[in-house]
């Protein structure tokens, strides 16, 4: 199959904006576009969403969206609504504090995932892009990881675990805590996607699992997402570079970025999916601007096909997530999207 290239693209719903801004991810041979869609969208932007997805559409681009931190539990730079307004709907720490991520086997938060999902097929769209999923990251969340320090332990979650195993939800993250941490959020995801083939059976799920970084494969996780009938496309976004690119740290990208591609083609293969590899674009330093190619490389190698890059421009509008010179990260993602393109 001819290879799918796409970015990330987000900062702005001025129309005028947008189709400039498209015509330029266009010129960079790309075929698809990611939209995130986040609670601002979903309050007040579905029209707008719609106008930029027929937009999209009329460009030759496949759209992609994405629920941009949606309730603090999916990738993205933006604050969650839903956890302001329902406080009873969070994670609670195996320490008992509240946190401002929605608890993923909560029914507040699934009817609010379902909301979503109807918004999102009213706009239009092709696929949903299940961005990270995850439970509480202390790092995320700008704190220090201590020990058995985890989520969730809200009422819902300690019911699950007691049905699940037989015995009180533990205080400290053993294996069966670490086994019902997985189950929660593959219970999620398909509930997440099997609702998504309810509302619209047109549209597509893909799932961007985060990369791990343990020696187990295959990936119990990992398994049982691409074991899904209601997931299309598996994902995974092994990014090199902490940001920003000030004081952040790189890891090597030899025994990571090509370690998952790899995965991640052997996971697709064996399950019958489509694989979608994920490239770093932002917080680039102009000393580590190869990364990008490199990276491309990777991808290219261990045989996936379709391929995307966060985000539009180097993400030169947040300047927290911007590279070095966006310019030149940018140029370099459209100069070997071209050769790709040209490829069978």
């Amino acid at each position: 199959m001819p290879y799918k290239l796409g970015t990330s693209y987000f900062s702005t719903r001025i129309l005028r904006h947008v189709r400039e801004d498209l015509k330029e991810i266009k010129k960079q041979n790309c075929n698809f576009v990611l939209h995130t869609f986040d609670e601002i969208d979903l309050y007040y932007n579905k029209e707008n969403l719609k106008r930029i997805t027929k937009l999209s559409h009329d460009m030759g681009l496949e759209v992609y969206y994405s629920p941009w931190s949606l309730g603090g539990v999916f990738g993205g730079e933006c604050y969650s609504r839903f956890v302001m307004q329902h406080p009873d709907a969070c994670q609670v720490l195996s320490t008992g504090e509240r946190v401002g991520n929605a608890c993923l086997r909560h029914p507040k938060f699934r009817a609010y995932i379902k909301t979503w999902i109807e918004a999102a097929a009213y706009a239009g769209g092709d696929v949903l892009f299940w961005d990270e999923p995850h439970l509480w990251i202390a790092e995320w969340n700008d704190r220090k990881p201590k020990k058995d320090e985890f989520s969730c332990a809200c009422s819902f979650c300690k019911a699950a675990f007691q049905k699940s195993f037989g015995k009180p939800f533990p205080k400290t993250l053993t294996q069966e805590a670490l086994e019902f941490r997985e189950d929660t959020l593959l219970d999620f995801l398909k509930f997440a996607t099997v609702t998504t083939k309810k509302v619209n059976p047109k549209l597509k799920n893909a799932v961007c699992v985060l990369p791990h970084t343990d020696k187990v494969w295959p990936n119990r996780l990992w398994e049982g997402v691409a074991a899904f009938p209601s997931v299309d496309i598996v994902a995974t976004d092994p990014y090199w570079q902490n940001r920003p690119y000030t004081t952040g740290k790189r890891r090597p990208l030899e025994g990571f970025v090509d370690l998952y591609a790899e995965r991640l083609a052997d996971l697709a293969r064996r399950h019958g999916k489509e694989a979608q590899g994920w490239i770093q674009l932002f917080g680039i330093p102009k000393r580590h601007e190869g990364d990008v190619t490199r990276a491309l490389q990777m991808w290219e190698k261990a045989g996936v096909k379709n391929i995307a890059a966060w985000g539009f421009e180097a993400c030169a509008s947040y300047s927290l997530l911007e590279s070095e010179r966006p310019s030149e990260c940018w140029k370099r993602m459209g100069n070997y999207y071209g050769k790709l393109a040209k490829k069978k």
